[in-house]
């Protein structure tokens, strides 16, 4: 499995995000959206890799709960794997989020904290540190299984964490990174 430099990735990610915010509160697109869209409509007329996945998963996580999201704003496709469901939510969860680029052959695997109050969700929070125990096995799960039925790469923290001087979502170029462009500009929201 070759690995992508960091310097790669910045230079992919040029293509499809604006640097210079020209088209924030215009109707028309940048050229940078337009090749992010075509890359979107693309990948949306063949979703059987991504299916292929799912199954895997599934099937290696018996008893989970697996949900997926993604949206032609962002770099990448995310799946969810939730705890086991009991009758009553717990006061707070982990939930593992395995993000694929579009954009590039990487993934990167990490967790939204959710607080549960009277039993429904009023909280979360992205997670870039290691799961809890109960939570590990899934999130190796999903590494292994993204590896596996998709070839890709896993990128470091210290990659995903690189400033990128772009328009990311509604992030502004001082706080955009790797991670925002090749997968969620909204890590922490998720079904």
């Amino acid at each position: 499995m070759r690995h992508t430099s960091r310097e790669e990735l910045l230079s992919i990610v040029q293509r499809y995000y604006d640097s210079r915010g020209e088209f924030l509160y215009t109707s028309a697109m940048s050229p940078e959206t337009e090749r992010l869209h075509a890359l979107w409509t693309k990948r949306l007329e063949n979703m059987r890799p991504w299916k292929t996945f799912r199954a895997e998963l599934g099937n290696a996580l018996p008893g989970f709960v697996i949900g997926e999201t993604g949206s032609t704003g962002d770099g990448g496709l995310r799946c969810m794997v939730y705890p086991p469901r009991a009758s009553e939510p717990p006061a707070s969860e982990w939930i593992v989020v395995g993000c694929v680029s579009l954009l590039a052959p990487v993934y990167f695997v990490h967790g939204v904290e959710c607080e549960y109050v009277e039993g429904t969700l009023r909280r979360q929070s992205v997670s870039f540190e290691r799961p809890p125990p109960g939570m590990t096995f899934p999130a190796e799960m999903v590494a292994r299984t993204i590896e596996a039925s998709l070839g890709y790469s896993a990128v470091s923290r210290e990659v995903v964490d690189t400033p990128v001087p772009l328009f990311v979502g509604w992030r502004q170029p001082a706080e955009a990174t790797l991670f925002h462009a090749l997968f969620t500009s909204d890590p922490d929201i998720i079904p």
